[in-house]
């Protein structure tokens, strides 16, 4: 009886003495067209050993960098630019097709299945559809057909908001709303979609402040990684209240003077439902006193640390960048 309540109160112990990690990110060199934040990249999925970038334009092409090219830039083996790969992005004509298209925001892959979100946006309303499709395992064409459209409806009205992150579990995809703080929506929850789209459930997710921006694959004990970010010009719009991770595990030394956030925050899936694990954020070292660097997208590099890529802003170029982290 006493190993065992001296073993829980270590654990008690050890969980209150966590703090938030501050993480400098190492920029990697990008050169080519993806180099451009006018390509605004929104999210980003391995495919094997393929990491495949998104842009939100229905432009017709998404990015591809291999992963030994990643490899050889973080272990300083090449010191030049990588350029990225630009691979076919075949989708029907959506801004004809779809009344009030306007961007794609995530992407996951299953095997040689792709799935990708698509935002609509009217004047009064929201809603978002999930499409399916496939990539080829040789040349990295991905091709999204007609007829592979299922409506995700937002939880609420919250202008430019909708599903950004896509998490494949099993035989689900779940799909994350991009603002889930209580001032925002009542009951936040997230969707669980069958394969074919004819399945749809709500599952429950903490409230959150800020944005939620793309996730990362789940591990094999179902946990996920994260983007939480947070524009102080969106104040307005997201209304953030008290926020309880910073006040469980503090924040570092550059996020305790700024109103900016960026950081990955840890989640689980249980039987679909989302949890956050009692992992503190990992917090990305700011930059300067005013710029704030819109992480869109984001993915693991091994057991190491994360990948991560901005979109429109700052500009004119996309960051690329990996944040270490054991």
């Amino acid at each position: 009886m006493k190993i065992i309540l001296t073993l829980a109160l270590l654990l008690i112990f050890s969980c209150a003495g966590k703090k938030t990690l501050e993480v400098s990110p190492i920029m990697l060199k990008i050169d080519g067209p993806m180099k451009n934040s006018d390509e605004e990249i929104s999210g980003m999925d391995w495919y094997y050993d393929n990491l495949i970038l998104l842009p939100e334009n229905l432009n017709g092409y998404a990015f591809a960098i291999k992963k030994t090219e990643i490899d050889s830039r973080i272990n300083k083996i090449d010191t030049t630019a990588i350029k990225p790969q630009k691979i076919k992005f075949n989708t029907p004509d959506y801004k004809n097709t779809i009344p009030g298209f306007d961007s794609f925001e995530a992407i996951a892959f299953r095997g040689y299945e792709v799935y990708v979100t698509i935002e609509i946006k009217f004047d009064d309303s929201m809603s978002c559809l999930l499409a399916r499709g496939h990539i080829d395992e040789k040349s990295l064409e991905i091709t999204i057909p007609e007829q592979t459209l299922t409506t995700l409806t937002v939880p609420s009205y919250i202008d430019n908001m909708s599903f950004e992150s896509l998490i494949i579990n099993k035989d689900r995809i779940i799909a994350i709303f991009e603002a889930n703080g209580d001032s925002l929506v009542e009951k936040p929850h997230a969707l669980s979609i069958n394969l074919s789209g004819n399945d749809i459930e709500k599952n429950t997710i903490p409230s959150i402040n800020y944005r939620i921006a793309d996730a990362t694959k789940a591990d094999e004990k179902n946990r996920f990684w994260a983007i939480n970010y947070f524009f102080p010009g969106d104040k307005k719009t997201l209304k953030p209240g008290v926020d309880v991770l910073t006040a469980k595990y503090g924040s570092g030394p550059t996020h305790s003077l700024s109103q900016r956030v960026e950081r990955l925050i840890e989640y689980k899936i249980i039987k679909n439902n989302i949890m956050l694990t009692d992992s503190p954020p990992i917090e990305i070292k700011l930059e300067g006193k005013k710029t704030s660097r819109k992480w869109e997208a984001v993915a693991r590099y091994e057991n190491k640390g994360f990948l991560l890529a901005t979109d429109k802003y700052p500009k004119p170029y996309t960051l690329f960048a990996y944040l270490p982290f054991n």
